[in-house]
């Protein structure tokens, strides 16, 4: 049969339970405290362990987690013994890695349990060559370095859950985590890359944070990239001819480091939302850098999924469902931004403000789906048109507007025509298959000087629109 350790502090129950044992025909080796029990295995690992839950000293928990941390004993299985079966016990017991949690009134159960654990062959690494001899002051000082381990690993995920109180964006999220992580870890990078999944909305598929030393950037991105998988933006993506700095082998990059990085999937629930990595000083990378690596990516998929959540509620409040532009309110509340930041980067600025010509037709005689087709196809060509320092927005019902920073009175007549134009050439298709056309009045108003408001910007720009209709439509007209 099998070898069993079996651990309590009271002779009696020893007693009962060592007989019932060895009536099975198992051999039992005894002993009245954890500290002597941890001794004996780690010396001889036994088939399994029989322990009282609560002894004085090192309880039964306790000398569980040390027997779970040493290679020498992990693999032994532990059940953990009870005077009473009240759920707090239950769990601590399952969380300390026990096999089995028996009541110590279950006698039959237990022997049952013993039985079904060393009857049938386990798979289990080969014997010791040479055991570890341990003393009760090793013992006491292991389990000590264990609890420590175990505190200062609890304070880390709980400092990495907090993020989430602070996942408003993205990029603070990881300036917070790798001020975390370089306060307690020496590395060349650590890099976080987030799935479509973390941030459904956004443009590129995956987003890449690096921390490193500023002198590393160019190589620790390249490695980065490289480990997760992440190809450079397209505008980076066909390097000058005899760029040398490119790495296309990712053996080149091991080469150049002893120590590959480690990399880890991060998860919420069974989906993958991202992956995180860090990159070993050249001494490599010791356990607790493993360790923290693996802390980070248990614990980041909370905080990750927050941010995305965040920015989905900030998106989904700034953004016209119908078209995808800004709303109203976020066209003025960006423009007040960039304006807060720096007037120069909006000055000399024009107002495009437009209405797309007899859309209520559209509407009694099309339907609304095919109204809806058609800003859409409206809002696409704009899009299409603006530059990235501009602002587009659907301002309301069947109107749109334009903002041209740093673009004074007759550029942005050019640029007024050029929308009108192109909303004009372009087709709509719509949900019937069929194609339609359309014609916008467009309202143009400039602002010269660092003086001016956006509310006077806007209403120069709307009496200039219906100027523009009862002109005829389908024109520009200047405020």
């Amino acid at each position: 049969m099998a070898r069993i350790l079996l651990v309590d502090d009271s002779a009696s129950a020893r007693a009962l339970l060592g007989a019932r044992l060895r009536e099975k025909g198992h051999t039992v080796d005894e002993a009245a405290h954890a500290a002597d029990a941890a001794e004996m295995a780690l010396g001889s690992p036994p088939d399994a362990v029989v322990t009282d839950l609560f002894m004085p000293g090192i309880s039964g928990l306790q000398l569980c987690r040390l027997l779970r941390a040493e290679p020498a004993t992990a693999h032994v299985p532990v059940v953990l013994l009870t005077a009473s079966d009240d759920r707090r016990s239950r769990f601590w017991a399952r969380n300390a890695g026990a096999t089995a949690y028996v009541t110590k009134t279950e006698i039959d159960r237990l022997t049952q349990v013993l039985g079904d654990l060393t009857s049938s062959p386990m798979t289990r690494p080969p014997p010791t060559q040479n055991p570890q001899v341990v003393t009760r002051g090793n013992v006491q000082e292991r389990l000590s370095q264990l609890l420590d381990a175990s505190l200062f690993e609890s304070t880390i995920a709980g400092e990495v859950r907090a993020l989430s109180q602070k996942a408003e964006e993205l990029e603070q999220l990881f300036a917070d985590l790798a001020a975390l992580a370089s306060d307690v870890a020496g590395y060349r990078w650590l890099a976080l890359a987030t799935d479509a999944v973390a941030a459904p909305h956004v443009v590129h598929k995956t987003r890449l944070f690096i921390h490193t030393h500023p002198d590393l950037r160019d190589a620790a991105e390249r490695e980065a990239r490289d480990a997760l998988e992440v190809p450079p933006p397209p505008e980076r993506r066909k390097p000058a001819e005899g760029d040398a700095h490119v790495i296309t082998d990712k053996r080149a990059v091991e080469a150049e480091w002893s120590t590959p990085p480690i990399l880890l999937p991060i998860r919420f629930g069974t989906t993958s939302i991202g992956q995180v990595a860090i990159a070993p000083s050249r001494r490599g990378a010791s356990h607790d850098d493993r360790r923290l690596i693996a802390i980070l990516a248990s614990e980041l998929g909370g905080p990750l999924r927050m941010a995305a959540l965040v920015a989905e509620a900030r998106r989904l409040a700034s953004t016209d469902t119908l078209t995808g532009l800004l709303n109203r309110r976020a066209f003025v509340e960006r423009i007040d931004k960039a304006r807060a930041a720096s007037d120069k980067q909006l000055f000399p600025i024009s107002v495009l403000l437009l209405d797309v010509d007899h859309f209520k037709k559209v509407n009694d005689t099309l339907g609304h789906d095919a109204g809806d087709a058609v800003l859409q196809g409206v809002a696409r060509t704009l899009t299409s048109i603006a530059r990235k320092s501009d602002f587009v927005a659907r301002w309301g019902g069947e109107e749109f507007v334009l903002a041209l920073t740093m673009t004074a009175e007759a550029g942005a007549r050019v640029a007024a025509e050029r929308v009108r134009r192109a909303i004009a050439d372009s087709k709509y298709v719509l949900p019937s298959g069929a194609e339609h056309r359309a014609t916008a009045s467009v309202g143009l108003a400039s602002a010269e000087g660092p003086d001016w408001q956006l509310d006077d910007l806007l209403g120069r720009a709307d009496k200039a629109m219906y100027s523009a209709k009862h002109r005829g439509r389908n024109r520009v007209e200047t405020a």
